[in-house]
Order: C-alpha cells, then sequence, then structure tokens
C-alpha cells in the first residue's frame, strides 16, 4: 500500500506511551492539536497522505486510542471495510468518535461524492449489543463495537428556523425511544442535519 508519512509519525505507534489520536479526512485543518491526521489530499493539516478506501495497513493492530471523523465516513467506498479497519487499530476500550449527515438532511444527496447514507441504526449493524429497541441483522460481519452514544443534531441555515429546530432537536434526544420515533415518523417533515456517534471496541 503506497502511503506518505510527512511527519514521521509512524514510529510513534509503537514507541509512544502517549495517547495516539487519529483524525480521518481532516481536510484543510485538524480538529485536535495533538492528533494525526489522514487525508488522501496533501493539505496543511495533514500528518499521513493515503487513500483510506484501501484501508491503513501500515498502522499496527491494537496501536489507537481514539479516532475521529466529521462528515468523513459518508464518501467512503466501503463502510465494511472501514468499520473492520477501525475494529482492527483500536485498542481494547478504544473509541471511535464520528458525525456524518443524516439521511434526511436536504443537502445530502446534493453531493455526488457521497456514498454512504446514514440513520440511528447504521452502526448498530457492527455491534452484538442491543441499543435501540428495533434490533438489526448483525450476522454480515464479527465486528462487536459498543455504541455508547448516538444524537440526532438539527441546524438551518435561516436564524429563526435554526433556533426552533435546536429547541426541537432537546426534545428529539431526550431519549433513545424519542429518537426512533422522530426518525421513523417526522424525519421528512422535519429534516435533521446530522449525527453523531460514539463507539468502543470491546
Amino acid at each position: 500500500m503506497s502511503y506518505i508519512d510527512k511527519n514521521n509519525l509512524l514510529t510513534t505507534f509503537s514507541n509512544s506511551k502517549n495517547k495516539i489520536v487519529l483524525e480521518l479526512g481532516c481536510g484543510n485543518s485538524k480538529q485536535f492539536q495533538n492528533s494525526i491526521a489522514i487525508d488522501i489530499v496533501d493539505m496543511p493539516g495533514v500528518d499521513i497522505i493515503c487513500d483510506l478506501n484501501k484501508g491503513f495497513s501500515f498502522i499496527p493492530d491494537n496501536s489507537v486510542d481514539e479516532i475521529y471523523s466529521s462528515h468523513f465516513m459518508e464518501h467512503i467506498d466501503d463502510l465494511g471495510v472501514m468499520m473492520r479497519e477501525i475494529y482492527r487499530i483500536l485498542k481494547p476500550g478504544g473509541r471511535k468518535i464520528m458525525t456524518v449527515p443524516h439521511f434526511s438532511n436536504p443537502y445530502y444527496y446534493s453531493d455526488y461524492t457521497h456514498r454512504n447514507a446514514f440513520g440511528l441504526y447504521s452502526l448498530c449493524y457492527f455491534s452484538k449489543s442491543i441499543y435501540f429497541k428495533r434490533q438489526v441483522p448483525v450476522f454480515y460481519n464479527d465486528i462487536d463495537f459498543q455504541i455508547t452514544s448516538v444524537k440526532i443534531e438539527f441546524k438551518s441555515r435561516w436564524k429563526i428556523q435554526n433556533f426552533f429546530v435546536k429547541q426541537f432537536g432537546k426534545i428529539v434526544n431526550h431519549n433513545k425511544t424519542l429518537l426512533e420515533y422522530y426518525e421513523a415518523n417526522w424525519c421528512y417533515a422535519i429534516p435533521a442535519y446530522e449525527l453523531k456517534f460514539i463507539i468502543e471496541k470491546v
């Protein structure tokens, strides 16, 4: 696999006693100063350049404490491959924290580079534990993440509407039942903006 380690950071995976944090698809700038940023395009904040659709075999198993991504996972060609790679490199107890567009976001389908739509249950397919009342098949793979948090975010570019949808979001996120009811019944009447997931390798 081809990659460019711009800042010679790959040695830290085996030698460092510090917390190792990855940012996937960071774009122009990192969100976390001490993270190791990986992207396909060489930009100022990127530490390692590679095509993440091909995985990251250059990162050792069980070597990463946390992995962050924001509006990145929807661009991946094969979500199953990416989730297996994330599971492989995370330490036991390590976390993946990700933000993706909700499938009802009216802007989601405008971007031709989007490959995956996400809803409340999308990561349940990668967990043997029951998080929501509605259950999904889990026999597609042997990955077993623990889902610790799922939140739906509401935003609007119009100021007054933004205020009201944020208040609505507080109600919807009050408990899992309301989240499920919203997605099944209200999501096209009051579209969501994005989802925030926190999952943990058990």
